[in-house]
C-alpha cells in the first residue's frame, strides 16, 4: 500500500506566462550585456572619470559641496558620499549577520528613529538648498561636516528599512527576522558608519580610488536592485523567487537599465547646461 503525504509534497507552481518567455534567453541575455559592456569601453576611460560621469547624472556635484584629494574631486558631493557609506555600512552588517533575507522592520522606537535621520538629512539639505539664494535666511552654515554625517544618518536608514521592502516583494519564502533587531546593533552600526566618514572627512590620499569606486558601485547596486523589483513586478513575478540564481537576470536587467538612464539624465544635465 502506498502513502502519499500532499501536505509535504506540493505541487510546484507554475510561473505565469509573459511576453518575454517567447524572447530567447540567450538573445536577451545578449542584449543585456552588450549594453553593460557598451557603457564600459565607451569613453571615458579613465576609471575615476567614469565614476564622475555615473555622478554627473545622480548628483549636483557642486565643487564646494564636495571633497577632493590634492585636484581630484570626489565623483560625489560630501552629503551623497555619506549616504552610500550609511548604505555600504548596512549592506556589511546585513551580510555579517545572516540577514540577506531579512523581511521584518526594525523594532518600532528604532524605525522611528530611523526615519528622524531621513528627517534631519532633509533639514540639512533644504538649509543648504537655501543657501544659493541671496539673502535668503538660514538656520545655520551648513559646511561638509554637516552633509557627510547627514548624509551617513540617511545613509544607515534606508540600508535598515528598504532591504524589508525589497526581501518581501521578491522572495517567496523571506526570513522572519528583523533587519535590526536592537539598540545595540543600531550603536555598532552608527560606530563604524562614523568611523568611515571620520576616514573620508579627513580625506588622505590613499582614499580617493576606494572611496570613489565604494559610493558609485553603491549607487549602481541600489539602481540594479530598484530596477530588478520593477521588471519583477511588472512579469508578475512578486514573492516568485528562491534562490540569488534566480535573482541574477533580474539584476542584469536592472544594471542594464541603471546604466541606460544614468546615460540619459548624462545628456538631458548637458542639454540643460548647454542650453
Amino acid at each position: 500500500m502506498t502513502s502519499e503525504s500532499p501536505a509535504s509534497s506540493p505541487a510546484p507552481t507554475a510561473l505565469p506566462a509573459s511576453p518575454w518567455d517567447r524572447v530567447p534567453k540567450a538573445l536577451l541575455t545578449g542584449g543585456l550585456l552588450a549594453v553593460i559592456g557598451l557603457f564600459l569601453i565607451a569613453p571615458p576611460h579613465d576609471i575615476l572619470d567614469k565614476a564622475r560621469l555615473i555622478g554627473y547624472a545622480l548628483c549636483h556635484q557642486i565643487p564646494e559641496r564636495s571633497f577632493f584629494i590634492h585636484d581630484h574631486q570626489f565623483p560625489l558631493c560630501a552629503r551623497c558620499t555619506g549616504m552610500y557609506l550609511g548604505l555600504i555600512t548596512g549592506a556589511l552588517f546585513m551580510i555579517v549577520r545572516g540577514r540577506t533575507r531579512a523581511a521584518r522592520m526594525p523594532p518600532t522606537p528604532i524605525a522611528a528613529t530611523l526615519v528622524f535621520f531621513i528627517i534631519i538629512m532633509g533639514i540639512d539639505g533644504v538649509n543648504s538648498t537655501i543657501s544659493v539664494i541671496p539673502g535668503a535666511p538660514q538656520l545655520y552654515h551648513t559646511t561638509n561636516l554637516h552633509r557627510i554625517i547627514t548624509g551617513t544618518l540617511y545613509g544607515l536608514a534606508l540600508s535598515a528599512l528598504f532591504p524589508p521592502v525589497f526581501n518581501s516583494a521578491v522572495w517567496s519564502a523571506p526570513s522572519g527576522e528583523r533587519m535590526i533587531k536592537n539598540w545595540r546593533e543600531l550603536i555598532v552600526m552608527l560606530i563604524v558608519a562614523g568611523v568611515l566618514a571620520a576616514i573620508v572627512f579627513s580625506t588622505p590620499d590613499w582614499l580617493l580610488y576606494p572611496i570613489s569606486i565604494a559610493t558609485i558601485g553603491g549607487a549602481l547596486v541600489l539602481l540594479s536592485l530598484i530596477n530588478s523589483v520593477i521588471i519583477l513586478s511588472a512579469r508578475k513575478l512578486e514573492n516568485a523567487l528562491g534562490s540569488w540564481r534566480q535573482l541574477i537576470m533580474p539584476m542584469v536587467f536592472g544594471l542594464a537599465m541603471g546604466l541606460i538612464e544614468i546615460t540619459l539624465l548624462d545628456a538631458l544635465r548637458a542639454a540643460v547646461g548647454a542650453g
